[in-house]
């Protein structure tokens, strides 16, 4: 908590006056629900957990093919809490393990610049042409498309997808939004999760390859894995359209108060 104290003790007193009047209080993540029912015990069955997801992009499913690089792509923002620096120390490793994918792996960053952990990061990588800063992608002056649709498309044709979480105390009541347009993109994604079981079940079961961010060994496994499926053209679309959306959000909205209203109803 990084804020005053009386903001801290008005954020608690307003979490009880919602654990004991509201007909249905939700939580993003498994654990902060978890964590809320144990400080307000009277929440009881009427606290819920609910991924909002994202809807599919406008346009088509854009095929991916399998280039001469393995390039895995990150999208979004970096901050120092959220930054590449483990994932580039783990890459490091693997390199120097395996010279020949110097000239095979590429991770290409787009976003809206570099944090300063990973800028450090970046300037003493030993392979500067392995890591790709593409920066933010604007409007297309010739096609008309968008920066949003230029990044959408290109996040289903790299060869897959790198997740950052974060480190923070928060994150174990956190799952970054951009998870579920990921997902709608139906490429392999590598997840650094930090104490989150929620997110790494999600991943685990939608067939992705979450790993604890702050395990090197963990991180040289997933990528020799991508690496060695990449090898085997074995890294064709998924297939599987996103179980999270805003249509299935909004139905499990709607039966929550359907329910709350009948509940009312009982008691009276």
């Amino acid at each position: 908590w990084e804020r005053t104290t009386a903001a801290y003790c008005f954020g608690g007193w307003l979490e009880g006056k919602i654990c004991e009047r509201a007909d249905v209080a939700i939580w993003f993540v498994e654990t902060a629900l978890a964590r809320a029912k144990a400080r307000h015990p009277e929440l009881g069955d009427r606290g819920k957990v609910m991924i909002p997801g994202a809807d599919r992009p406008a346009f088509g499913k854009i095929p991916y093919a399998r280039g001469e690089e393995l390039v895995i792509g990150h999208f979004g923002s970096l901050a120092p809490t959220r930054n590449l620096a483990g994932f580039l120390k783990g890459l490091e490793a693997l390199l120097e393990k395996n010279q020949k994918l110097v000239k095979i792996v590429r991770i290409e960053v787009y976003g809206s610049g570099l944090d300063s952990v990973s800028a450090h990061a970046v300037a003493k990588f030993p392979y500067p042409e392995v890591v790709r800063g593409i920066g933010r992608l604007e409007r297309d002056p010739l096609t008309g498309e968008s920066g949003r649709d230029r990044v959408l498309k290109r996040m289903q044709t790299v060869d897959a997808l790198l997740l950052l979480h974060g480190t923070g105390d928060f994150c174990e009541e956190y799952i970054p939004s951009k998870l579920f347009e990921y997902l709608w993109a139906q490429r392999p994604i590598i997840g650094l999760v930090w104490k989150n079981p929620h997110l790494d079940r999600i991943l685990t079961e939608l067939g992705h390859m979450p790993v604890a961010a702050d395990d090197e060994k963990g991180i040289i496994a997933a990528l020799e894995m991508l690496v060695a499926r990449w090898e085997s053209h074995d890294l064709a679309d998924s297939g599987l359209a996103s179980p999270y959306s805003t249509e299935v959000a909004v139905n499990q909205l709607y039966g929550w108060a359907r329910e709350a209203v009948e509940r009312r109803g009982s008691m009276e």
